[in-house]
């Protein structure tokens, strides 16, 4: 019957990126036309026992995508969704793109690794699916060097083609001291001020050339890393 539900979310073209994302804007919009759909009116029951099944039945990735798909279907399997899959702290699992900003298992480690590439000063973190060498991993976060008069910056985005702070994608930043031994993690967060329209007494409509919209950033200190010198020197 799992199987059964799968390949009617993929007959629905239910499309799933490849990179542990942001999700689509028609799926955090509630689907679409999703809500007339034969899935979203399934009793509760019926579906909260599926989903049960496939959280469950799918351990790492790439299977758990299918997870994902099934929150992309209505807003109603999303909330059951969202209800089932646990913290990793609790679970061990990642699963959506949130998953990256919580604690990690206590009773055992994520595998993971980092591709750098020279030329860009760029940082890719994937999670290891196999313990070959040549394992590609699934993509988590990208995070980019840029270098100033007193320190180093690294951006740290959930896309690596996106490494903007003004972004949705954007995470936050790791700074470094002028000698590099010292280290910041900043955790980003944007505050939409809105549209702020310029004072105008006229009975006209006010000019559209003085309405603003500001993003502020504002980064929050989350912990320091420092590295001393042994006893070698080292």
């Amino acid at each position: 019957m799992t199987l059964k539900f799968i390949a009617g979310l993929r007959s629905r073209r239910v499309v799933v990126q490849e990179q542990l994302e942001v999700p689509d804007q028609a799926a955090v919009d509630g689907g679409g036309d999703g809500e007339d759909c034969c899935w979203a009116k399934l009793p509760p029951e019926l579906i909260r026992e599926v989903l049960l099944r496939i959280e469950d039945s799918e351990t790492h990735w790439p299977q758990r995508k299918n997870v994902v798909a099934c929150a992309g279907v209505c807003s109603s399997w999303r909330l059951i969704v969202k209800e089932i899959v646990k913290f990793p702290e609790i679970s061990g699992k990642l699963t959506f793109p949130i998953s990256v900003k919580q604690p990690g298992p206590k009773d055992g480690l994520l595998h993971c690794f980092i591709k750098r590439n020279r030329s860009t000063h760029t940082y890719c973190l994937y999670l290891s699916l196999t313990n070959a060498l040549t394992d590609d991993g699934k993509f988590l976060l990208a995070a980019r060097k840029h270098k100033r008069p007193t320190h180093n910056d690294y951006i740290i985005s959930l896309r690596a083609e996106d490494m903007s702070r003004g972004s949705s994608s954007y995470v936050g930043k790791l700074r470094s001291n002028y000698l590099g031994n010292r280290y910041t993690i900043l955790a980003g967060q944007s505050a939409d001020t809105g549209s702020k329209m310029a004072k105008n007494h006229s009975p006209r409509l006010p000019n559209l050339k003085h309405a603003s919209s500001k993003i502020h950033l504002v980064n929050y200190s989350m912990a320091h890393i420092s590295y001393e010198l042994e006893v070698l020197g080292s």
